[in-house]
């Protein structure tokens, strides 16, 4: 078990890597390139795809032998067109996809929750590396999935997402994985909003591998 809180401690790490958000979703950017929905990680092992009108940010992808990391925005800010789709719903998405786990992920929930109560786990969770600055506000369980509701307020101001969000922890293709709906700052995007969306995510993705 040892192992796997190691395993899900350096997927947590890299999703740290929302903090240096490199646009605003509120103003188109010059045209890149092509903007895509869809991307594969892990040397190909794992296909990630967010729901319609979510595109990912190249800028923001990390992808190496610790794991990687993806952020999604509306496909018309990531491409600079306001021609493009736009989601419906006023949120970042992030997938941070880490090293296999040695058994079934959902195996663990029970080891990952009472971890994510600790001040290590509330450390891993804070994008200050703070306990003190992230507070578990609900946990949710489901037959593949850990869901929390997370206050982190080490958010920095630069960033325009609000400090209170939804993460899943799952098991995609073997690989503990981490799947987060950031609302933007002052969406007031409700729960029910925001885990309709998750579990949309969530299904594109399997539906993926």
């Amino acid at each position: 078990m040892r192992r796997v809180m190691i395993i899900l401690c350096l997927s947590l790490a890299l999703s740290g890597c929302v903090k240096a958000l490199p646009f605003k979703l509120d103003l188109p950017l010059p045209l890149r390139k092509p903007v895509t929905g869809r991307v594969a990680v892990q040397e190909g092992a794992v296909t990630l795809r967010a729901p319609d009108g979510f595109c990912v940010d190249p800028g923001s992808t990390r992808d190496g032998p610790e794991g990687a990391f993806v952020l999604w925005g509306s496909c018309a800010a990531i491409g600079g067109d306001a021609r493009a789709p736009k989601p419906a719903q006023k949120a970042l998405l992030s997938a941070t996809i880490g090293p296999e786990s040695p058994d079934p992920v959902e195996t663990a929930f029970d080891s990952y929750e009472r971890f994510f109560k600790t001040r290590a786990g509330r450390a891993a969770l804070a994008r200050s590396g703070k306990a003190q600055d992230v507070e578990i506000l609900a946990v949710k369980r489901e037959e593949q999935r850990l869901l929390l509701k997370i206050s982190d307020h080490s958010a920095p101001t630069t960033a325009p997402v609000d400090p209170v969000y939804w993460r899943e922890i799952t098991g995609v293709r073997g690989h503990v994985s981490a799947l987060s709906v950031l609302p933007l700052a002052g969406s007031g995007l409700p729960d029910e909003t925001q885990l309709d969306l998750l579990s949309a995510f969530d299904e594109t993705i399997r539906e993926a591998n």
